[in-house]
């Protein structure tokens, strides 16, 4: 990407597909906050505004009143250029659309966005195509030579525009393999508006802010062994009420017990017994239910859980590691390092998703202006 500040385009008409667009704000909107709570005085790293099907710069739409950026008054006089520069990345969310003909009309009143499309390939910027939005790039000529996502009740349309100029489709070109959504030389597309969120956080992987996308990526996108640690994490804490067990298989038993026991000592006995079988035959299909062992599942599932403690708390890296059921530091450091390739206090330093302690404590000058002050405590 040509600039370390990326400026997002979103094409906007009365009748595209406003979740997918809205989507697209508030994945930057995220990053933009993370980006905050890391460097509190610089200014945001993203920036988008919304462009017409005549190409150009629309009012924001009423599904979306949100400014270039969250925080006016930290570069001033700053906004006007960035409603000038040219886009990093353009974004078509797709239009709802009865059948092939519609899209061809929707085609034919964006003819003013296709140079745009291009210039910002060219350029080495980047495109992101949702849903019927995908047509689009096809009829830009967008898609020739790469792999693409497309809605398959519109599929033969998008293949239509996709086609070699010679009329045929190229064999390189079609029907990616991944169903949601796929990426090829910095084209995105998405089959579904329910991918968008996914599309964006990896085209931002692929820029000089992925560390935030990365960020971003584990609050948005679920995560089994990490929803589990929360969970557990708030179990033990007191926060989780109380609830009624659910009957369950030999695996599913001894999945839970290994996290209502995190910080236990791992002992393959008590877990068999937990699961109501016999060790061996416990190492068996649980191996073949997760492709794993217990202890290695553990294991993961206790890096998972520093994980979270190291983006939303504040606790010493020790104790972190105690409560994740690696006591030893050096212990700590090692697992954790093993499967993240960075130390527990690397890691926090990079992906923290708290703001520091002396403004979340309410010091004056770091709370916006009019923000009500906390007292110390």
């Amino acid at each position: 990407m040509p600039h370390e500040a990326l400026l997002f385009e979103i094409v906007w008409e009365p009748g595209s597909l406003g979740g997918a667009a809205q989507t697209v704000v508030d994945v930057l909107r995220l990053v933009n906050r993370i980006a905050a709570l890391k460097a509190p005085t610089a200014a945001p790293p993203l920036h988008w505004r919304w462009v017409r099907c005549n190409g150009r710069v629309a009012a924001t739409p009423a599904l979306a009143q949100l400014p270039l950026h969250e925080r006016p008054g930290v570069f001033p006089g700053r906004a006007p250029s960035v409603r000038r520069a040219p886009a990093d990345v353009i974004v078509v969310p797709g239009w709802m659309a009865r059948d092939g003909p519609e899209i061809e009309q929707w085609i034919g009143r964006s003819s003013a966005i296709v140079p745009r499309l291009r210039q910002t390939l060219a350029r080495g910027g980047a495109l992101l195509g949702v849903f019927t939005g995908v047509a689009l790039l096809a009829a830009a000529g967008c898609l020739q030579e790469r792999r693409f996502a497309a809605p398959w009740p519109f599929f033969v349309s998008v293949m239509r525009h996709a086609s070699t100029p010679g009329g045929s489709a190229s064999d390189s070109v079609g029907w990616s393999d991944a169903p949601d959504w796929t990426s090829d030389r910095s084209v995105w597309t998405c089959a579904t508006p329910v991918a968008t969120a996914e599309a964006v956080l990896d085209l931002l992987g692929s820029t000089p802010l992925a560390d935030l996308a990365s960020a971003a990526r584990d609050v948005l996108i679920p995560a089994p062994l990490r929803q589990g640690a929360a969970v557990a994490h708030a179990r033990s804490s007191g926060a989780g009420s109380a609830h009624r067990p659910v009957p369950s298989g030999m695996v599913e038993r001894a999945r839970r017990w290994l996290v209502q026991h995190l910080a236990d000592p791992y002992d393959m006995r008590a877990l068999a017994e937990a699961a109501a079988t016999s060790p061996r035959t416990l190492a068996r299909h649980f191996a073949a239910t997760h492709g794993m062992s217990a202890h290695q599942y553990l294991e993961r599932l206790r890096v998972e859980h520093a994980c979270l403690l190291l983006q939303t708390t504040y606790l010493p890296v020790e104790e972190v590691g105690r409560t994740s059921g690696l006591p030893s530091p050096s212990t700590f450091r090692r697992v954790f390092s093993k499967h993240t390739g960075e130390l527990p206090a690397e890691y926090r330093q990079r992906y923290r998703l708290r703001t520091q302690r002396p403004r979340w404590a309410g010091t004056a000058g770091n709370l916006p202006a009019g923000a009500p002050q906390r007292p110390r405590r």
